[in-house]
């Protein structure tokens, strides 16, 4: 390693942690303690740093934030007018990479949210879609290890990860890892891993509890086939349940005997032929693709929205486009990737032998719905 790339290595630490010790980083970078210690002078002597007894912290420390918050964190803040805003030109503080299944659709917004943290905090975000391939998923997150990033976020293809091989890589993962929108409550077998995701849950309660007090007695959920299912589902039935209301259609999604893989129309009629037979007066229905589907084929019936039939869409990618905008619960899409890079900077920073480890975090943030043309009073 030439002198100007140990300076650069040293400068991104002081920025990253705020300190560096010397026997410590120089093992790291696999330099000599007596090279180290001399570029150490080299750069107090141009004002870059400020030595210490065993190593140097970085300068401007009367603009650091509180003990525990690193300034890599604390750039998040100056966006909003606390404290100092990073320069345009300075260096990445932190390379951070992100595994997501898709860059499309729901997960668009993930990565926009994710960016726009990355570039307040002045971070390098290194972005693989791993398209739902759960070997490729792993193979990409082994390159990142490799490649010395200093976190990962990653949303696993599936949404049961406890025996799935991607498991043992995160438990023994060298670097801080948060999961993004995937549940993630097991037991640390090693590095702390943190997660980062829509309570979806709530946002399935508070649609049910929308169609309730409007007076809706018999509710339909229909959820397709994807890693948020149960929660949806969960969520809409305890609240209605508790209401004293009744669910009053089965599931009828993939694996069902009458599901067609290539049609889905004839899936959306099948559908809505069930709500009707049961009498349902109001339906949830995720994602919102679906939702507007079966919004369709209900005025093609001659049906009314919402005089018949109220529809609530989960997701709110689409909802408010189609013929009559559908009321609709939109998760927090930008918020999680936002708060997913705060939470692995935290990480990062606390890896100095200087700090304590941060504690794992499990952050829930809560969707909202918004109502629109949809939904009304259920005609007594």
């Amino acid at each position: 390693m030439i002198a100007a790339e140990r300076k650069d290595a040293v400068l991104r630490e002081l920025r990253l942690r705020g300190s560096l010790a010397v026997t410590e980083f120089s093992q790291r970078i696999g330099v000599a303690a007596v090279t180290l210690r001399r570029d150490l002078r080299e750069l107090e002597a141009e004002g870059r740093l400020a030595r210490v007894h065993g190593g140097a912290k970085a300068l401007h420390q009367s603009t650091a934030p509180p003990e525990g918050t690193h300034p890599a964190v604390s750039r998040l803040a100056g966006s909003f007018g606390i404290g100092p805003r990073p320069t345009p030109d300075a260096a990445p503080v932190a390379t951070i990479g992100m595994i997501a299944p898709t860059a499309s659709y729901y997960y668009a917004e993930i990565i926009e949210g994710a960016k726009n943290a990355a570039q307040i905090a002045g971070v390098r975000l290194v972005l693989a879609i791993s398209e739902y391939d759960e070997d490729e998923e792993r193979r990409i997150f082994e390159r990142m290890v490799a490649l010395g990033l200093d976190g990962i976020l990653v949303t696993p293809s599936r949404s049961q990860v406890e025996e799935r091989p991607l498991r043992a890589l995160l438990d023994r993962s060298p670097v801080p890892v948060t999961v993004v929108e995937r549940i993630w409550d097991l037991p640390t077998r090693g590095q702390v891993v943190d997660s980062v995701r829509s309570d979806h849950r709530h946002g399935a309660r508070i649609a049910a509890d929308h169609l309730l007090e409007l007076g809706h007695e018999r509710l339909a959920v229909w959820t397709y086939e994807n890693p948020h299912v149960a929660e949806v589902r969960a969520g809409f039935e305890e609240a209605v349940e508790r209401a004293g209301a009744r669910v009053v259609v089965p599931e009828f999604t993939f694996g069902h005997p009458d599901w067609s893989t290539t049609d889905n129309g004839s899936n959306v009629r099948r559908y809505l032929d069930e709500l009707l037979a049961a009498g349902a007066t109001a339906v949830l229905v995720h994602p919102d693709q679906l939702a507007l589907q079966l919004a369709q084929a209900t005025l093609a019936r001659g049906l009314e929205i919402p005089g018949d039939l109220s529809i609530v869409a989960y997701d709110d990618e689409v909802a408010g486009l189609g013929e009559l905008p559908l009321t609709a619960v939109a998760p927090p899409k930008r918020a999680i990737g936002f708060a997913a890079i705060d939470t692995c900077l935290r990480a990062v920073a606390h890896r100095s032998p200087s700090m304590s480890p941060f504690p794992a975090q499990r952050v829930r943030l809560l969707p909202e719905l918004v109502v629109r043309e949809s939904t009304a009073a259920h005609p007594l």
